[in-house]
């Protein structure tokens, strides 16, 4: 179950940040202000502005992107057992994005949440979620290889 955790972990990451890099091109003409903004609570807000991707700002909002994706990797992973039925599979899914859109922006302090808000909209915001859900569930998929040296050995 771990190998899945860092297999949903590495498919939200990617395609939220993906998503935040591609709608941060299209909105506002630079790759930067999409990643950047998620290290608000270390930059302050003024990081949203920063129009080019760099270390300081780029890296910082990946990681904590990366990060916050592991916490809810962490849940979803929990919740969908050893064996998720295809069911369960979908419920747990389409549950995912609003439950974490409701927490980061709802109960989490202003400084620590995702930051998004400063540059997209919540249409955009959305689409973020969903890119992050949708990844998330793709790394879901498949057998870890401790599942599979199981089955192979007759079990």
């Amino acid at each position: 179950m771990i190998a899945r955790l860092w297999k949903i972990t590495l498919g939200g990451a990617l395609a939220s940040s993906a998503a935040a890099l591609i709608l941060s091109r299209i909105r506002t003409g630079s790759y930067g202000p999409g990643v950047n903004c998620t290290a608000h609570w270390l930059h302050g807000n003024d990081a949203a502005k920063i129009g080019k991707l760099d270390v300081s700002h780029s890296l910082a909002g990946i990681a904590t992107n990366t990060s916050a994706v592991f916490f809810w990797a962490w849940f979803y992973n929990k919740a969908l057992g050893r064996n998720p039925t295809v069911m369960r599979t979908v419920l747990l899914t389409a549950a995912l994005g609003p439950a974490s859109c409701v927490v980061d922006y709802k109960a989490t302090p202003k400084r620590f949440t995702p930051g998004w808000e400063l540059v997209f909209s919540r249409s955009d915001m959305a689409l973020i979620y969903l890119s992050m859900v949708i990844g998330m569930f793709c790394g879901s998929l498949g057998k870890s290889l401790s599942y599979k040296k199981t089955e192979g050995n007759g079990a």
